[in-house]
């Protein structure tokens, strides 16, 4: 059981996110990271015909053995999970109950769906394709970028909900604005508000794809002012993720410069036992293994102490 127990503890230290990345993490996630890639790759390439029915076997191989590693990699986190430094997760049962509630280990499940499905005859091929492209997501665990991004949102949730708020507000009062002016004049355009919304969709972002365009004069105006509120929205919103990424950004290197660097050299850790204080004369008084505010011995000190009175003997 020790064996066992000591096996999960190095998974758990290797599939810990918030740790420092260690040799053996780095291999692990470059190696699960090109798994990815290559499996994703070959899911696009297999949609196309004459490529499909030239390397079919190689396909269904890349998907078995991919599949398999993904099965591996989700059952032996949920094994190790009770080690992880969050201390939700601890309890044998319902830590990895909740656990497998948890977004990584969702998107861990959302790997080996496809081949469950597939095995049950839950699905047709095209949705299991679409399932498989959605390994992508596992990148996401292993990339500082992303934190960042989550970051940015999670700390600016409350100023973007509301440049959100204003987006979703314009979109609502122009199209409603646009239906009444354009229905008449173009009654097989603008058939309806969720359409006019969709014309103010595509004004706000500046896209325009032609489909839908103002006749009227008013239209035309209305279509004006929504463009500009749409540049300066967009505008405020970019700037905004941008400052907190850099926010975001600062904050992590300055974490990863100011983190105490432990040296351990053959199992022990070497204490300092040399203390120097101030006496009241602004002079400084060396008191070697006492403690600068009461004078006691401490018990390291003490045993030095006794090594050196025996060697003077």
């Amino acid at each position: 059981m020790a064996d066992f127990s000591d096996l999960r503890r190095h998974l758990a230290a290797i599939f810990e996110d918030e740790e420092p990345r260690s040799r053996v993490t780095w291999l692990f996630d470059t190696a699960l990271a090109l798994l990815i890639v290559v499996n994703v790759s070959g899911v696009i390439l297999e949609s196309v015909e004459p490529i499909r029915k030239h390397f079919a076997a190689k396909f269904d191989w890349l998907e078995h053995t991919a599949t398999i590693i993904f099965a591996t990699e989700y059952a032996l986190r949920l094994w190790a999970c009770v080690d992880l430094r969050d201390q939700r997760y601890r309890d044998s049962l319902w830590g990895r109950l909740r656990y497998m509630r948890s977004f990584f280990a969702l998107v861990d499940l959302i790997s080996v769906l496809p081949a469950i499905l597939g095995f049950f005859g839950a699905a047709d091929l095209r949705v299991l394709r679409l399932l498989r492209l959605l390994r992508m997501l596992k990148l996401v665990r292993h990339s500082t970028t992303f934190g960042l991004l989550f970051a940015v949102l999670r700390e600016e949730r409350q100023s973007v909900s509301a440049l959100l708020f204003v987006l979703l507000l314009t979109v609502t009062i122009s199209g409603s604005l646009m239906f009444m002016l354009e229905n008449e004049t173009q009654p097989q355009v603008f058939t309806s508000i969720p359409i006019a919304m969709w014309w103010a969709i595509e004004t706000l972002t500046t896209v325009r794809y032609g489909d839908i365009v103002p006749m009227t004069a008013a239209g035309r105006i209305v279509g004006g002012v929504v463009s500009i509120v749409g540049i300066g929205t967009l505008a405020l919103f970019s700037g905004l993720i941008t400052v907190g990424f850099l926010d975001q950004l600062r904050a992590y290197r300055e974490q990863q410069e100011g983190k105490p660097q432990i040296v351990i050299a053959e199992k022990s850790i070497a204490i300092v036992q040399n203390f120097t204080v101030t006496d009241g004369k602004g002079e400084q008084a060396a008191m070697p293994g006492r403690c600068p505010h009461c004078g006691a011995v401490f018990a390291g000190a003490a045993a030095n102490g006794e090594d050196r009175e025996s060697l003077r003997a």
